[in-house]
């Protein structure tokens, strides 16, 4: 019998690895998950500086998206928002995320705000353009812009 070198034993664990981990969800074809949206080195927009104060002005009022029993389906006020809106299918369009990162354009809430073809019901906020319910404001095209941009950075939890 013949003895292997260590250059051959190398060569054999390396493929016997490789091979293990082919269809193991770590890369290899078939059901792998997608990788994570990277975020840039230095991102633009925060969620708690510039995200959570639009939605506290024209969301997250009484009668509208805040509480333990929001009117509308999310409770978008300061500790909630974030859990229930970022990588959370959306209520009204299942196969859409609320927001997904990366993706605004993908994103549920981004279709709503910016009154997009594939919504269920109105443009939020409700009675926007126009004369705003509750005391909300109505978005600005810099609030949207914001908005956009933080999904775009990977929307996150910053």
């Amino acid at each position: 019998m013949r003895t292997l070198g260590v250059a051959e034993v190398a060569l054999l664990a390396v493929s016997c690895l490789l091979t293990a981990c082919a269809g193991s969800g770590g890369g290899g074809s078939g059901g792998a998950p997608k990788p994570a949206c990277k975020p840039p080195a230095t991102t633009t927009v925060s969620f708690a500086t510039n995200i959570q104060p639009i939605f506290n002005r024209s969301c997250a009022l009484a009668g509208c998206h805040v509480g333990p029993v929001p009117t509308g389906p999310v409770d978008l006020s300061v500790g909630q928002a974030y859990g229930q809106t970022v990588n959370v299918k959306s209520a009204q369009q299942p196969n859409l995320k609320r927001f997904l990162p990366g993706k605004p354009d993908q994103s549920y809430i981004v279709h709503k705000i910016e009154g997009g073809p594939n919504i269920s019901g109105i443009i939020m906020p409700q009675g926007c353009p126009g004369a705003p319910l509750n005391g909300a404001r109505c978005l600005s095209a810099d609030d949207i812009a914001a908005i956009r941009q933080w999904v775009t950075e990977c929307a996150l939890n910053n």
